[in-house]
């Protein structure tokens, strides 16, 4: 379930160690307990065209990496932008000089990438009091909390909304013309028979055959009655909405804040939070492998699933990672990374590797050979990813439990609050701070068009190189 606490974890720091140092065994044996075997074609963890940025972490696969960027070094403010009308929890997005983000108030905007000028801005419904809620630590209204996705062939912007209608609370799905603001279509998400206000839409949304991925988990303090949910919406606005609840009596949530992965033949990887139960197997704090119509393929969870459960320590507290070999990285609040094989996904305690690592909320990065991981002890954590094994990398000065972005070559994270740090991606070495506005937690900064974008509390800032803007073509 989605927590804003920031709790201690590892702290120790580790000496930066080569990528030499790892040993790249062959793929461990696949087991076969709680999956599906079959044929899986070369995996692609690409970011969008060059120089976009228009899902979370610039892929369907939640790598958070920008290959295409410029170079960042001397990194300079380009512009702030005016105040906007409430909190931005979801990661900006950047495609073709516009720069996207949504308030808790129900408003989306288009910013200008070259000035920061509010291009357009759409109001999308009514916020819902906080007081509508039977808990939660987002106040004073529920709005827009999870990244908005893009989908630049048509130029679609796909956005969910919590909305308050006559009192109630509502969940909806808004498809924007992504050049004017323009409103194509609006859906309704709410579930027969669930509670809409203890149901959260958190997760960033993700694109897959033509529908939109909706997934759901519960408000702070796992009130009420709630369960995971995975929706899966025509993109078009027409046709049938797919649904997959998590099997559990109650909770189970899908609530990252990276969002589900998407692999190229379709197959969705969804993580979920605890379940409720600790006797029988729930599908609680598992990684869950659904084929596109949202039919389950395969599962994976920790041996101490269980224990896991109890104590509200969320598998899903990031989204899976999905590599280009078809490895993911999954780790939460535990304090255990995962390599786990996509096309086997292994059943209870089928992983290919582990590795104690730290308590982790957000999204994961990644550049060759290594996974970095946001820490809510303060720090980031670099785990060297092998075939067949995980290894310490190094970990870095504080950072606040930020989400990384990789770009030229640098990790970017909002830490030590109220900074933009960028840290060197090999070493480990702080090369960039600098103050920027204050963010709400987890928050990730996109890398798109030559900037680096960091959406917070009240306004958007941008950050360029050298070369200043540099538009995809």
């Amino acid at each position: 379930m989605n927590r804003s606490v920031r709790r201690r974890g590892r702290t120790s720091r580790a000496t930066a160690l080569g990528a030499a140092a790892l040993v790249l065994a062959p793929l461990a044996a696949a087991r076969t307990s709680g999956a599906v075997a079959r044929p899986v074609p070369a995996r692609s963890a690409t970011s969008s065209a060059a120089g976009e940025w228009t899902t979370y972490g610039g892929s369907p696969s939640r790598t958070s990496a920008q290959p295409a960027s410029p170079p960042l070094l001397p990194l300079r403010r380009r512009w702030t932008s005016a105040r906007l009308d409430g909190p931005v929890y979801g990661e900006p997005l950047v495609l073709s000089g516009l720069v996207y983000v949504a308030t808790e108030s129900d408003s989306v905007y288009a910013l200008r990438a070259a000035t920061g000028a509010v291009a357009w801005r759409r109001s999308i419904g009514v916020p819902a009091p906080a007081s509508l809620l039977p808990c939660g630590d987002i106040s004073p209204v529920v709005g827009v909390t999870s990244t908005m996705v893009l989908d630049p062939a048509n130029g679609t912007l796909l956005v969910s909304a919590e909305t308050s209608r006559s009192g109630a609370v509502h969940h909806v799905l808004v498809a924007l013309d992504a050049r004017t603001g323009a409103l194509r279509w609006e859906r309704d998400l709410d579930q027969p028979g669930w509670t809409a206000s203890a149901q959260l839409q958190r997760a960033a949304l993700a694109l897959d055959a033509g529908r939109v991925l909706v997934g759901f988990g519960g408000n702070y303090g796992d009130c009420s009655t709630y369960h995971g949910w995975l929706l899966a919406v025509p993109e078009s606005g027409v046709g049938p909405t797919l649904s997959y609840r998590v099997p559990t009596a109650r909770e189970g949530a899908i609530w990252g804040p990276s969002g589900v992965a998407v692999g190229p033949t379709g197959d969705v990887l969804v993580a979920t939070g605890n379940g409720s139960s600790s006797t029988t197997y729930d599908h609680g704090d598992s990684v869950i492998e659904l084929d596109p119509g949202l039919r389950p393929v395969g599962y994976f969870a920790p041996v101490d699933w269980a224990s896991l459960n109890s104590s509200d320590a969320d598998l899903g507290s990031t989204g899976p990672m999905l590599l280009s070999d078809g490895r993911v990285v999954q780790v939460g609040k535990g304090g255990v990374a995962y390599l786990l094989d996509s096309s086997r996904l292994g059943g209870i305690g089928g992983e290919v590797a582990r590795l104690s690592t730290c308590f982790a909320i957000g999204g994961d990065a990644y550049l060759a050979p290594f996974a970095y991981l946001p820490c809510v002890d303060g720090s980031l954590e670099a785990v060297l990813v092998g075939t067949s094994a995980l290894r310490p990398g190094w970990t870095a000065a504080p950072v606040d439990g930020a989400s990384p972005t990789v770009a030229a070559g640098v990790v970017w994270t909002l830490g030590n609050p109220g900074h933009l740090l960028g840290t060197a991606a090999r070493t480990g070495r702080v090369v960039v701070d600098l103050p920027v506005v204050p963010v709400e937690h987890y928050a990730a900064p996109a890398a798109g068009d030559g900037l680096l974008v960091v959406a917070g509390t009240s306004r958007v800032e941008a950050f360029a190189g050298p070369r200043g803007l540099v538009l995809a073509p």
